[in-house]
């Protein structure tokens, strides 16, 4: 019961992250000059660097947080190490399995760099999460 109440976080962010690859034409940059962060007036070239540095990092952290929520969640039943080898294991075949979803989406399309650049996000956030987990039953002391 534990570990299904802890997984309740990991698929609301599972779902948000299929809710957002199912939105033809999500831009992040158009929202971001609206705020005032940016000039409207950016070259072309500028606007799509801008715009796929955006997406990127918005890959990566998407990831890191669904794998961190993942390792949070398994920890209750796994070792720590074990727990994140499975959140890991678990956050990339969800990224690919994002990436399919994304190639029947009008306008958007799936990619197999994006799948690294989740792997790459869940990576980060799980070297983040991982002194924080304990490791599980360790080995008992040798007496001297």
């Amino acid at each position: 019961m534990r570990l299904a109440l802890r997984m309740v976080p990991a698929l609301l962010w599972m779902a948000l992250i299929y809710r957002s690859s199912a939105t033809p034409d999500l831009r992040g940059l158009p929202l971001v000059q609206r705020l005032g962060l940016l000039p409207h007036d950016l070259s072309p070239e500028a606007a799509w660097w801008l715009e796929m540095l955006l997406r990127k990092s918005a890959h990566m952290v998407a990831y890191a947080i669904l794998a961190v929520l993942l390792a949070w969640a398994l920890s209750a039943r796994l070792p720590g190490r074990t727990a994140l080898r499975v959140a890991l294991a678990t956050a990339v075949l969800y990224a690919v399995s994002d990436e399919v979803h994304q190639a029947f989406v009008p306008t958007r399309e799936g990619r197999l760099l994006d799948v690294a650049i989740d792997g790459a996000g869940a990576v980060l956030g799980l070297l983040l999460l991982r002194p924080r987990l304990p490791t599980g039953a360790r080995a008992p002391a040798r007496p001297q």
